[in-house]
C-alpha cells in the first residue's frame, strides 16, 4: 500500500503543473477563437457561427492623419482586397458549387464589413482636420461648400481656408464625410441581406455604397455608365450648335479637354450658362444620372447651378494642392484615376486592357489639365 501510495503521489506531482497552467492555457485556446467568430452584422444564430473559421482582421486598426506634405490621401478611403474563393473544377458537382456560392457571399460580408470599418476610422482620424476648418464636428458637410461663405456663417471652407490643409489631408476630409452619409443605409441593407448583400447592392450602385465597399466590378460598371452619361450629354451639346466640332467626342482628345477645363469649370461660365448646360456640364461630371431629367431645366438655378459651383470650387482647390504637393508625377496610379474621373475623363483610358498603358494616359491627360486651368486667366489659384 506504501509503494501504491508513493506512485500515486508521484504520479500527482507530475501532472500537478499541467492541470494548473497547461490545461488552462489548452482551455483558453480551445474557446477565444468560437469567441472571435462572433462578428459584427452577422445575420447567422450562434451555432452556426461557431462553425465558421474567424476571419482574418485587418492589420490597420486606426488611421493616422497624414501630413501637409503628402499629396495622396490615406490608403484607407479606397477600398480593401477582395479575396474570392478559389474556382473550381468543370466537373465540380452541385454541393460544391453552393458551397463555393456561399463562400463568396462569405467573402464580400468580411469586405464590406471592413470598408464600413474604415468609414468609422477616416471620420474619426478627420475630426482634428474637420476643426481645423471650422466645420461641424458630427455633421458630414464636404468642403466646400460654396466659394463665398465662410465657417462663420455656416458655409463649409473657402480656398484660402482649405489651403490650411495638405491634398492629402483635404480628401481625407471631403472622402471621410461622403462615405458616412453612404453608411447607415448600407449597413441596414448589411444587416438585413447578409450574404445575399451583393445581390442587392447593385440595384442602388454608388447612391448608398461607401467608397470603401465598392468592388471593381460595380467600378467596372460604374465607369462605363458614366462613359454613356457623358456622352449623350455633350452628343446634345454638340447638335445644339452647329458650329460646335465633332471632335468634342474624342475621349482625350484637345478640344474636349479644353470644354471641360475652360468652359465646365469655370465658375463664370457656370454662373452665366443657360440651365440646359448647365445640366449637360453636370452630367459630364457625373453629379447627375442624366442630363434631360424631368423639370431639371427649371430646378437648375435651385439645385443645380449650385451643385455644380461647389463643384467647380473643389477642382479648382484640388487643382492648385496637386501643384503644391508634386504634381502628378508625386501622385499614385489609384489616385490619379481617381483625379482623372472627377473632371469628367472617365473615358480617357477605356478599351486599353493594359493597365500601365492605361495609367500613362490618365496622367497625361491630368497633366494637360493642369496646363490649360494653369494658363486660363479665370482659373483660381491657392
Amino acid at each position: 500500500m506504501t509503494s501504491i501510495t508513493r506512485g500515486q503521489r508521484a504520479l500527482h506531482a507530475q501532472f500537478q503543473p499541467w492541470s494548473q497552467y497547461s490545461f488552462h492555457t489548452h482551455l483558453q485556446s480551445q474557446l477565444l477563437p468560437n469567441r472571435a467568430q462572433s462578428q459584427l452584422f452577422s445575420t447567422s444564430g450562434p451555432r452556426q457561427q461557431s462553425r465558421r473559421p474567424s476571419s482574418p482582421s485587418p492589420t490597420t486598426t486606426t488611421v493616422s492623419i497624414p501630413s501637409k506634405t503628402e499629396i495622396n490621401a490615406p490608403i484607407s478611403t479606397h477600398p480593401a482586397a477582395l479575396t474570392a474563393p478559389s474556382p473550381l473544377h468543370p466537373s465540380a458537382g452541385a454541393a460544391d458549387k453552393l458551397k463555393r456560392y456561399v463562400e463568396f457571399g462569405r467573402a464580400y460580408v468580411t469586405f464590406y464589413k471592413t470598408g464600413l470599418k474604415n468609414v468609422y476610422r477616416n471620420y474619426r482620424a478627420s475630426l482634428p482636420l474637420r476643426r481645423k476648418l471650422g466645420l461641424p464636428a458630427y455633421i458630414p458637410i464636404s468642403p466646400p461648400r460654396t466659394s463665398t461663405r465662410n465657417s462663420n456663417n455656416g458655409g463649409a471652407p473657402s480656398i484660402t481656408q482649405a489651403s490650411k490643409l495638405g491634398r492629402a489631408q483635404f480628401q481625407l476630409v471631403r472622402r471621410s464625410a461622403r462615405d458616412v452619409r453612404r453608411m447607415i443605409p448600407f449597413t441596414m441593407i448589411l444587416i438585413i441581406c447578409g450574404e445575399f448583400t451583393p445581390l442587392i447592392i447593385p440595384v442602388f450602385g454608388s447612391a448608398i455604397t461607401p467608397a470603401t465597399c465598392r468592388v471593381p466590378s460595380q467600378m467596372g460598371k460604374e465607369r462605363v455608365a458614366a462613359t454613356a452619361r457623358k456622352l449623350a450629354a455633350l452628343d446634345v451639346f454638340v447638335a445644339e450648335n452647329k458650329d460646335r466640332s465633332v471632335h468634342l467626342f474624342k475621349a482625350g482628345g484637345a478640344e474636349q479637354l479644353a470644354l471641360l477645363a475652360r468652359r465646365f469649370a469655370d465658375p463664370a461660365w457656370v454662373a452665366s450658362a443657360g440651365s440646359a448646360d448647365v445640366l449637360r456640364a453636370c452630367a459630364v461630371f457625373g453629379l447627375v444620372k442624366r442630363h434631360d431629367r424631368t423639370a431639371g431645366e427649371s430646378l437648375a438655378g435651385l439645385i443645380y447651378r449650385p451643385r455644380l459651383a461647389r463643384y467647380v470650387e473643389y477642382l479648382s482647390i484640388d487643382d492648385g494642392m496637386i501643384r503644391v504637393g508634386g504634381g502628378v508625377s508625386a501622385m499614385n496610379a489609384t489616385e490619379v484615376r481617381i483625379a482623372v474621373e472627377e473632371r469628367g475623363g472617365v473615358d480617357v483610358s477605356s478599351g486599353t486592357q493594359d493597365r500601365k498603358r492605361a495609367e500613362e494616359l490618365e496622367r497625361r491627360w491630368l497633366e494637360q489639365w493642369l496646363a490649360v486651368r494653369g494658363n486660363s486667366s479665370k482659373s483660381k489659384k491657392l
